[in-house]
């Protein structure tokens, strides 16, 4: 009785007074956000759905403090956590003399959770990062500079922006800071996602791309390096604001592709970077131009490494020649150099990659073109970057756009308009070489049997969608950004543009079956080659009529539109002469 009096009280003298009060749950600090009035604390998903029993530790300006309608001084208990259930909080505030009553809202999540304090622009700037992890016992204070990264975001009116994050110690010196046991280093990236409907297509493509793509030319001298990044989700906060969810991930750099450094000693160049920051005749291969190498941005390309502050003059000579090889060398000459001059293995990868995702943005820009040293050979390697605008998505949501009919799946990505791929000479030129083109075509089928099955591909965008469902993010980020003017005042729904992406990877997988990577005639179990299991298969469906649609399209090797005993004496013809 006494306790239902006390609370009775406590609620009938609460005031608008909202305030902040400092407290940890297991150890870590409560990010709070000033917008909702709402405290987040990040808890590992295993601790779901269960009873919540943990230490709690107020500041010393709080008088006391309820949790779902319960005094708590040492411990805090609840029936369960999850990513949807709220409990509400109460609050004595004490100082000066004052006492102000407030009352907030707690919520959960099984992300990360990153805090970021400091006035952040284009260039780098100082400020205060908190990073709580679910599995950890307390929160981890750590400087940095920070600045906004990418290109739309970059603009003043952006609210929730990319960045760049470089650790540093007390000295000011960088800090190699190593989350979610990837590499160790100082420079990561928040993706926003902020042009994607689900937020999650970009670290998803990563995941796919690093996932198949082969490794690059180097590999037996650099078994560790990696032409992709990796990035796991958190939830962000700026200056008290919840931000939403990002993608925090590695920075695809030097360091991570394993190019072999600058010799400072010698003052020698070996291994070089550029990214494609803007489509230009010269990121399409189709033009070589007079470069500069004291300047930092070059025909559209941006230098990656050296980077241009530490070693200038840099060197595009060896960029500058691959363009020249691409646009001047005849038929004969390219078909049999443009293995030394570029890592065929990796860019036939990169042709199915594109292809699948209908990556509309990444075939001019958003490549990152890397030489492991300069000084032994001329060889160019690739790796991607900004996969927003994939999978059905748009890089611009605005009316005409946004699901626009050109990026549906049943269409060419060569002649979609919104994408640069035909006009890229280098790409078309490797396209027509016959080892190539079967190269592309053998990979898309092998791959097709794993991580390009339409299931394998559903139910890696389905983790994804299920993982920030469950923490509660794609409520919350909704509720944060629905409507705003980064989205062109578009509102959020997430499963309805789940339900769309799903639809259009099953049809865009039917659509490459049969059009893009279509099977050759006589290729009837559609794995890439013509061997004499095709002969056996085409043989067993015409005595006992087994096997599906592919059988019947890809049998008919005469192309007479019938599948009868003459196409297995073509078969065996084309075996035997093979």
């Amino acid at each position: 009785m006494m306790k239902r009096c006390f609370v009775a009280v406590v609620i009938a003298v609460v005031c608008a007074v909202t305030s902040f009060a400092q407290f940890t749950i297991d150890g870590k600090r409560l990010a709070y956000d000033r917008l909702t009035n709402t405290y987040l604390l990040s808890v590992p998903l295993s601790e779901f759905g269960q009873p919540y029993d943990k230490p709690i530790a107020l500041d010393d300006t709080v008088s006391w403090m309820l949790i779902n309608n319960k005094q708590v001084k040492t411990s805090v208990s609840l029936p369960l956590v999850d990513g949807a259930t709220t409990y509400p909080i109460v609050i004595s505030h004490r100082g000066n003399g004052t006492r102000a009553i407030s009352e907030a809202t707690l919520r959960f999540t099984s992300l990360p959770i990153l805090c970021m304090q400091g006035d952040f622009n284009v260039e780098y700037q100082e400020g205060q990062v908190q990073v709580t992890l679910p599995e950890a016992h307390e929160t981890v204070d750590y400087r940095a500079r920070i600045k906004w990264a990418g290109g739309t975001t970059l603009e003043d009116w952006i609210e929730k922006h990319n960045y760049h994050i470089k650790f540093i110690d007390d000295k000011g010196e960088k800090m190699d800071v190593s989350f979610f046991g990837l590499r160790n280093d100082n420079h990561w990236r928040l993706d926003a996602g902020i042009v994607d409907m689900l937020r999650f297509r970009n670290k998803v493509a990563h995941e796919l791309w690093a996932d198949f793509n082969s490794k690059p030319y180097y590999s037996s001298s650099q078994p560790n390096a990696r032409n992709y990044s990796r990035g796991e989700h958190v939830e962000v906060f700026l200056n008290g604001d919840y931000m939403g969810f990002f993608n925090m991930a590695e920075f695809l750099d030097r360091k991570q592709m394993k190019l072999k450094k600058y010799d400072e000693a010698a003052g020698q160049f070996h291994g070089l970077m550029w990214k494609g920051k803007v489509s230009t005749r010269q990121t399409l291969f189709r033009n070589d131009s007079v470069y500069d190498d004291t300047l930092e941005h070059w025909a559209g390309f941006d230098v990656m490494y050296p980077d241009i502050d530490d070693v200038c003059p840099t060197d595009y000579s060896l960029l500058s020649n691959a363009i020249k090889f691409v646009e001047t060398s005849d038929d004969e000459t390219f078909a049999s150099q443009a293995g030394a001059y570029f890592d065929l293995p990796v860019l036939a990868d990169y042709m199915v990659f594109i292809h699948m995702l209908f990556a509309i943005d990444n075939a001019s820009k958003n490549i990152i073109w890397g030489c492991y040293d300069s000084a032994v050979d001329k060889k160019l390697s690739l790796s991607v970057w900004d996969l927003e605008a994939t999978v059905g998505q748009h890089w611009y949501d605005g009316p005409g756009y946004y699901h626009a009919r050109e990026i549906q799946p049943e269409k060419d990505l060569l002649t979609c308009r919104f994408s640069a791929l035909s006009q890229n000479r280098l790409f078309m030129r490797l396209m027509e070489l016959p080892e190539f083109s079967d190269r592309v075509r053998n990979r898309y089928w092998e791959l097709r049997k794993s991580v390009l099955d339409a299931d394998s591909l559903v139910a890696r965008y389905k983790s994804a969608f299920d993982a920030l469902e469950t923490s509660g993010a794609l409520e919350r980020e909704r509720e944060r950004w629905s409507g705003s003017r980064d989205l062109y005042y578009r509102n959020i729904d997430f499963y309805a543009e789940f339900d769309y992406m799903i639809d259009w990877i099953k049809r865009r997988v039917a659509y490459l079956d049969t059009h893009t990577f279509g099977a050759l005639p006589g290729d009837v179990d559609a794995d890439g080659n013509i061997t004499i299991s095709d002969v056996t298969l085409l043989i067993d469906y015409l005595i006992n009529a087994t096997g599906g649609q592919e059988i019947i399209g890809n049998g008919d090797v005469d192309g007479d539109g019938n599948v009868t005993i003459s196409d297995v004496v073509t078969l065996i013809d084309i075996l035997l002469n093979q």
